[in-house]
């Protein structure tokens, strides 16, 4: 009888990084980037990636001369955390075969690993997307919404490449699944639909994928019926770029805004980012921090900054004094707050996951690391022997951070 073949640390951080790869459901339809600098000494928490977005020009009529500045723009995207899983591998353990190991020992921990980071990039996501349709509290009975939701990537000029994806909650799938029996042919996407209870993969112009981390998002509420309006004319920027911004306001009522709400403000409507002419549509905004505000004049963070000219241009116009803002629910009193799931409708640039070598310890029992540029993900497993205990603990853990690349080019379907 042949003798088992012992699994290597090489073996099991290979495998280790195939399964998380495969275990990802948001992460894997949104920019990776990983970057191989930190393989050199490892890399630390609170290190910083700086992603490059394009460069991007107006153009002049006419045979003048005209040169612009050409002036490329960076999304920081900081590692924010180390995550791993604790458990223990013994000699039984490593004398199993390769798919055997997987199955009973890594998958368990690597989908803890992945749902881990697929729930906080779908935090970070939910949280600056500006574009909003639907009804917040009311889940969407068709797929009406989620069209329209293209309509906005189209209109901030996503390209249609084959990278847009849509992301529901449990139950929102279940009532798209049952609505595309009549709504779809060709057949064969109305039999996935059938047979599996999920939308089909290409329908509607995109993948469509069902993830449990999809956020819940409670919107915020005023002390009476909200009047708020613009504290200031001429707010934002005319040059350059910058994702976040503030503006100011003067409300009548005690308002509290949770991160994540959506607003637009009167006149003040969103420009396609090639053309810079209206598309018709007021632009949304998203509330960045927190606000639990007295009456009369505040400041709210929000993002995008208002730009209303120049190369990266994103609004008609910058909003008028005393122009009224208009909230995606805000209701009146906390016990009238209204919670509900924020599927998205993204194209793959509009969110980054950055990941990171972590550095292999040395003088332990064993210790490796496995990345993949192209895939952006990395691990390490440590194994070590403790004295205390007479135990082999193992550890597998992962370093990454999560950022907004061009979150114009997502929308959410509240519910």
């Amino acid at each position: 009888m042949p003798s088992n073949q012992i699994l290597t640390i090489s073996d099991i951080t290979q495998e280790a990084l195939a399964v998380l790869s495969n275990e990802t459901v948001f992460a894997r339809g949104i920019n990776r980037e990983y970057d191989d600098k930190f393989a050199v000494d490892g890399a630390k928490i609170g290190a910083t990636l700086n992603i490059r977005r394009p460069a991007r020009f107006q153009g002049t009529e006419g045979p003048a001369l005209n040169v612009e500045g050409f002036e490329e723009t960076y999304s920081p995207l900081t590692l924010t955390t180390q995550f791993h899983i604790d458990t223990q591998f013994n000699s039984v353990d490593l004398t199993l075969s390769m798919s055997d190991f997987s199955a009973r020992v890594l998958r368990p921990a690597i989908s803890q690993i992945a749902t881990k980071i697929d729930y906080d990039m779908l935090q970070i996501a939910t949280n600056n997307t500006a574009n909003l349709v639907g009804t917040p509290g009311t889940l969407p009975a068709s797929i009406l919404p989620f069209l329209t939701a293209q309509a906005y990537l189209d209109a901030e000029a996503a390209p249609r490449d084959g990278d847009r994806s849509c992301y529901t909650d449990p139950f929102t799938n279940v009532t798209l699944a049952s609505s595309l029996f009549t709504y779809f042919n060709p057949q064969a996407q109305v039999s996935e639909a059938f047979r599996k209870g999920m939308m089909g993969k290409d329908s509607g112009g995109m993948s469509w994928l069902m993830d449990q981390n999809v956020a819940q998002h409670t919107y915020g509420f005023a002390s009476a019926a909200p009047t708020v309006t613009v504290n200031g004319a001429n707010q934002g920027i005319t040059t350059g770029w910058s994702q976040f911004g503030t503006l100011n306001i003067t409300t009548a009522q005690n308002i509290t805004l949770n991160v994540g709400d959506t607003f637009t403000i009167a006149g003040v409507y969103g420009v396609n980012p090639q053309n810079r002419q209206s598309y018709g549509k007021l632009r949304n905004f998203v509330v960045t921090a927190a606000v639990n505000a007295g009456t009369g004049a505040q400041t709210l963070s929000i993002s995008p900054n208002i730009i209303s000219s120049g190369q990266f241009q994103n609004v008609n116009a910058a909003p008028a004094a005393g122009a009224a803002l208009t909230f995606a629910s805000l209701p009146v009193g906390a016990a009238n707050q209204v919670t509900g799931p924020q599927s998205l409708v993204i194209h793959k640039n509009a969110f980054t996951l950055g990941m990171a070598d972590l550095i292999v310890p040395e003088g332990v029992a064993f210790a490796g690391r496995a990345s993949d540029k192209m895939a952006g993900m990395s691990i390490r497993v440590v194994k070590q022997y403790t004295i205390n205990n007479d135990s082999l603990p193992t550890r597998l853990d992962v370093l990454y951070g999560g950022a907004p690349l061009y979150p114009e080019l997502s929308c959410r379907v509240t519910g």
